[in-house]
């Protein structure tokens, strides 16, 4: 059997420095090259021509497909793959050819990965149909996003995944650029939606179009026309509802974007959109434990190659690695995955996305693995940057005791003030603090420390409570006195407060203020009320 004739079919303006890449790409790959001219000014015929290819001149009607289909009339391939200028042909991982894709005697296309280029650097991929059997009648469809898919699935010809992809490098230009070429492909998107207004498949693309551009309000209303309309495939009902979920992540409406996704992946379970787009539905609403398997997927599947990735959709879309690797790693740590949520922290960072909060969050998981050096290195880095004393005092003196760097957690106490307190987790480092210095025997230097902290406004009852036991247990008991004549002040009637200073009244020999205090709360006995005893959870 005679093996099939490959041909390249394309459409191209302008493009003399595109070109020479892409024809680059195929040499020994099809054995005809027909391309279209659409009123190039530069030198773009004589670079086809020296690639020997049939040029062809058409004259531009605003229609994409029309142009391709003038290629394709002209072909005489048994196969045609077709490509844009801005694009080039990769090879194979697998060591897979176009020759052997075409061999198969019961394929009829092939749905191919292409590789958008950014100009960071990074991508997104789709797939689409871009080499089919040529077929009597085959043609393309759509004044832009054109195709044969629809045609082929109409003919009820078979298609397959692709081993074999394309590098797009159309998207790695500038925003102005970009948005001239939204606007081009949007003004014929709507004229042919104007055409034939119950096309869903043309309302999807305005809404592709118009979201990219950030008019979410008018992107949406084609959408859900599209959806109202009722999409002819089950990929394209995923592709609208896995948009419409993207409108609604948005617009922080997560409960939404949950249900959209649940119903597209009840569809088309092997896919990356819907996963990645439920995931962050999930952490959005605090549902960390469910989010994280499904964050951490996308994370994955981001990585591969693209002739690797699987999925049943023909467009995937993608998320900021630096906004996917935190989301891992913040979803990671309120499970209690310490070590995941480091490891993928420390991916950011190393990937350039080091700020505070994920210094911060590199602090706090090796503090809970026990690495406290290590947590008190991420917790200075964290303050360089400017972490709020809010986040970062209160774990990082907690660090700190655990090292026996008493002389630093006191300082940094003293330069965090209030900011200290307001970070639940001092309810158990402030004690841990207190006892600590009483075990080392530096009282003169917590009652110093503590004394500044007294003078804050809106003082915590637990500093003052602190304070007094330490100058109590130094048997300074005319300094206790007045800490201990505010803290009654702040908490009137508190039984324990009074009892403790009747008592140390007593020692300085004011029994009527002791009696005073104990016959007003009924405290009774004096008997080890001045003791080394903290009154409250501080002792």
């Amino acid at each position: 059997m005679a093996e099939p004739r490959l041909s390249l079919c394309m459409i191209v303006k302008n493009e003399e420095k595109n070109l020479p890449r892409c024809l680059e790409s195929v040499q020994g790959q099809v054995d005809e090259i027909v391309v279209v001219d659409t009123g190039s000014t530069d030198g773009t015929r004589e670079v086809a021509a020296r690639y020997g290819a049939k040029v062809l001149t058409y004259r531009w009607q605003n229609d994409f497909s029309a142009a391709r289909n003038v290629s394709l009339d002209h072909a005489s391939g048994d196969w045609v793959l077709w490509l844009d200028a801005d694009e080039e042909l990769l090879d194979s991982s697998q060591g897979v050819t176009l020759r052997q894709l075409a061999a198969v005697s019961d394929m009829d296309g092939y749905l191919m990965p292409i590789q958008n280029m950014k100009l960071d650097g990074t991508f997104t991929a789709h797939y689409a149909v871009r080499f089919f059997r040529k077929l009597d009648g085959i043609h393309f469809e759509g004044k832009a996003h054109e195709s044969v898919g629809d045609w082929l699935l109409r003919y009820g010809g078979r298609i397959e995944r692709s081993p074999v992809a394309i590098r797009h490098w159309g998207y790695a230009i500038t925003e102005e650029r970009l948005q001239e070429k939204l606007d081009r492909n949007l003004e014929l998107l709507m004229a042919q939606v104007e055409k034939d207004p119950n096309n869903s498949y043309a309302h999807y693309y305005v809404g592709m179009s118009l979201m990219a551009k950030k008019n979410f309000e008018g992107g949406y209303r084609h959408l859900k026309k599209a959806q109202e309309l009722g999409p002819t495939t089950p990929n394209m009902e995923c592709l609208v509802l896995n948009m419409l979920a993207y409108y609604h992540l948005h617009h922080g409406n997560h409960r939404t974007a949950e249900e959209l996704t649940r119903r597209s992946l009840s569809i088309t379970p092997r896919q990356h959109t819907g996963r990645l787009f439920l995931g962050i539905a999930l952490y959005n609403q605090k549902k960390y434990r469910e989010a994280l398997p499904l964050l951490r997927e996308a994370y994955q599947f981001q990585r591969l190659p693209l002739d690797r990735r699987r999925s049943d959709l023909s467009l995937e879309h993608a998320y900021g690695e630096a906004e996917l690797l935190w989301a891992v790693a913040r979803s990671a740590y309120e499970v209690g995955n310490f070590p995941l949520a480091y490891q993928f922290a420390q991916r950011l960072q190393e990937a350039g996305g080091t700020d505070g909060s994920v210094l911060v969050l590199q602090a706090a998981s090796s503090l809970a693995l026990g690495a406290f050096q290590e947590a008190a290195i991420f917790f200075q880095k964290a303050q360089d940057m400017g972490a709020s004393w809010v986040h970062i005092a209160a774990p990082w003196i907690f660090a700190l005791l655990h090292l026996g760097r008493l002389d630093e957690a006191r300082d940094l106490l003293e330069k965090a003030g209030s900011g200290f307190f307001e970070n639940g987790e001092s309810e158990k480092t402030f004690p841990l603090f207190v006892e600590r210095h009483w075990e080392a025997g530096e009282m003169a230097e917590l009652i110093q420390t503590l004394t500044r902290l007294a003078a804050m406004d809106h003082v915590p009852l637990a500093v003052l409570d602190a304070l007094a036991l330490s100058l109590i247990k130094q048997q300074r008991y005319t300094e206790a006195v007045p800490v201990l004549e505010k803290m009654l002040h702040d908490d009137p009637g508190n039984p324990q407060i009074q009892r403790r200073l009747a008592a140390v009244y007593a020692r300085l020999g004011h029994g009527a203020r002791a009696a005073e205090l104990l016959n007003a709360g009924g405290a009774g006995s004096l008997s080890g009320n001045v003791s080394n005893r903290s009154s409250g959870k501080n002792g």
